[in-house]
């Protein structure tokens, strides 16, 4: 075990077997919501950090969807980023507690509607915990009830790591999963429970000699005989803190538990008694500045945590307005308890419709079977064999049909969706979109990405002196050229405006090299304007374009009404390449600061300078590309 306390006879029950992905990600989308409470945005929490990018856009996306698991290091590693980027000393434990004020269990919460009061969801923590992590247990040892000498409602609850799980990795996870649970009440308008935890499995020196949070007090915490000394950052000295004792057992409920009863170690020749269970009692508190690192009576190396669970007793009052009006996002929760509703109706709906058909049939194979039994009993088995074969083809045919028309609403929903995205992109883009299942109804998203926009030079001049049919000639030819490199580098063609076209890369379908690709599309529509240059000089017009390049942070999706909807990018850093391509001189191609760093190995680039750009607050520094690999 934990800590190298020995199992005894008096333990119950067996700890469980850790799976890699051990770590709900409702977890990680409660941290999410505190840190974004506090700060605004989660900048920074998710930067690095591994995800499957086959199925995810971003780190963030993977790791706050409800239905995902993560692994515990990861969790760690979020959790500890948090605490570092709010500067909350208590952060831990604020951040469970903000699940009840913020409402942020993902759709577990809508189950805080079925609850009749606070003592219902101390009642269903062993469930929940079941559905937020996979390295500890929850027992329930005492049940909530009234204390006549406290006056609040008392529970007991034992928390024990499973046995490939060490509880000194998971010393943060102790006080958010404390203000979870002291956050419940608080869903009827009541107080803040008060979670006491008298018994804990850390090893003390383990614990307060590896785990971070105490890697400044250099407590240096040692087990000397049957004592426990550890060096106070506020004596300056070392001091006793604590004695190993026997873990004495109490009954509960037909079983037996180590509740916090002690008693001394037994003299040395003692005999008539098998190997007590021990821990370690504290013996003197240590508080550093506001920070409280031991308590005086609490347990070190016990065979699991003990946490005391006291609360105000709920009003029958405040029990009937909780599921009325006690949550913030009252419409999120409405909304899925009726789609809840709606679905269970759809399925009742179906089931008395599947009942009406079997009971028409039954019915009609009822009357076959009577007209037969009337023309001659002894073929009642004959007819009996035949309705059933009868029964299993009308179930065949039925399951044909059905399968038939599946198949063909998804082609032409298939076909319909293939329409769509070849608007946008090249038919190796809607190929991997439409095999990866990608839907561009979703909702729009911030993403890292290279925009570029490209114009003809005076081309209103071109305009005033040729015919219609003349220009439509051209405009076509050019098109059609600059079309054919968008797709073989894989840019999505967002606009054609005129003589210009707008072209942005990294979505729908994540590229890496976003912004390599398209330093190399221009490049390659500028040697492509050399082989047009004939044509278009027969017309009378030298044909030059201009180009510009930005890569930032754009917001893309479809964007408009019901009505008329287009997908686009949209955002400052778009405006920054409009601005570098009206810059450009005739066959220029202007870039800016983030695009040379990520593209500066493929092309060569020389200083333009840095720019005052209309409607942009800050200068921003331009490169010109010379001429490509």
């Amino acid at each position: 075990m934990q800590g190298g306390v020995k199992k005894v006879s008096t333990e119950v029950g067996m700890s469980g077997m850790s799976r890699v992905d051990c770590i709900s990600n409702r977890n990680i989308k409660i941290i999410s919501a505190y840190v974004e409470s506090l700060l605004g945005d989660t900048a920074g929490v998710f930067e690095g950090l591994p995800f499957p990018e086959d199925r995810f856009a971003s780190a963030r996306e993977c790791l706050t969807d409800e239905d995902e698991w993560t692994t515990f290091e990861v969790f760690q590693e979020v959790f500890r980023r948090a605490k570092e980027l709010t500067g909350d000393p208590d952060f831990y434990f604020n951040c469970g507690a903000s699940s009840a004020t913020l409402h942020s269990w993902g759709r577990f919460g809508y189950f805080v509607q079925l609850f009749s009061g606070p003592s219902d969801g101390i009642k269903r923590l062993p469930f929940f915990n079941t559905n937020f992590n996979d390295t500890k247990d929850i027992d329930l040892i005492e049940p909530p009830a009234y204390d006549k000498t406290l006056r609040k409602i008392r529970a007991v609850i034992r928390v024990k790591s499973h046995e490939d799980h060490d509880a000194n990795r998971d010393y943060i996870g102790d006080p958010y999963l404390r203000g979870i649970i002291s956050s419940i009440p608080t869903l009827w308008g009541l107080p803040q429970a008060v979670v006491t935890q008298t018994m804990n499995e850390y090893d003390p020196e383990v614990l307060f000699n590896e785990e971070e949070e105490f890697a400044s007090l250099n407590l240096d915490a040692r087990m000397e005989g049957e004592e426990l000394t550890i060096y106070s950052p506020v004596d300056r000295e070392r001091k006793v803190v604590g004695r190993k004792v026997v873990l004495e057992p109490d009954i509960v409920g037909g079983r037996s538990f180590f509740l916090g009863r002690v008693s001394a170690l037994p003299t040395e020749g003692s005999a008539g008694r098998s190997q007590p269970c021990t821990g370690v009692l504290i013996t003197d508190s240590l508080r550093v500045g506001s920070r409280e690192i031991l308590k005086r009576g609490e347990i070190f190396k016990g065979p699991y945590f003990i946490l005391v669970i006291t609360y105000e007793e709920a009003s029958f009052f405040r029990k009937l307005l909780r599921p009325i009006g006690g949550a913030k996002k009252g419409g999120d929760t409405a909304h899925g308890m009726i789609e809840t509703v709606n679905q269970l109706r759809e399925a009742m709906a179906a089931k008395n419709t599947a009942y009406k058909d079997l009971e028409r049939v039954n019915t009609e194979l009822r009357k076959a079977k009577e007209e037969i039994d009337n023309y001659a009993r002894n073929l009642e088995a004959m007819v009996e064999e035949r309705t059933r074969e009868l029964r299993k083809a009308k179930e065949d045919l039925e399951e044909l049909n059905r399968d038939l028309s599946r198949k063909v609403q998804d082609q032409v929903e298939e076909l319909g969706r293939y329409n769509e995205l070849r608007r946008y992109f090249s038919p190796k883009i809607t190929e991997r979109i439409l095999s990866d299942g990608n839907d561009l109804s979703e909702i729009s998203h911030r993403k890292l990405m290279t925009v570029l926009f490209s114009d003809i030079r005076g081309f209103s001049d071109l305009t005033d002196s040729l015919e219609p049919e003349e220009i439509s000639l051209l405009l076509n030819n050019y098109l059609a050229g600059m079309t054919e490199l968008i797709h073989k580098y894989e840019g999505t063609l967002d606009k054609i405006i005129g003589d210009g076209m707008m072209v942005f890369f990294g979505d729908p379908v994540s590229i890496k090299d976003h912004a390599q690709r398209a330093v190399l599309l221009a490049v390659d529509m500028q040697r492509t304007i050399r082989h047009l240059k004939d044509e278009w000089s027969s017309y009378g017009h030298d044909l030059n374009i201009g180009i510009g390049i930005n890569t930032g942070y754009m917001t893309v999706g479809n964007v408009g009404s019901e009505f008329h909807r287009d997908y686009t990018v949209i955002g400052n850093q778009v405006n920054v390449a409009a601005r570098l391509e009206s810059m450009a001189q005739p066959g220029e191609i202007l870039v800016s600061q983030r695009t040379y760093s990520k593209a500066k190995d493929i092309a060569h680039f020389e200083r333009a300078g840095t720019f005052n750009l209309k409607g942009i607050h800050s200068p921003v520094a331009v490169y010109r590309v010379l001429y490509g690999p």
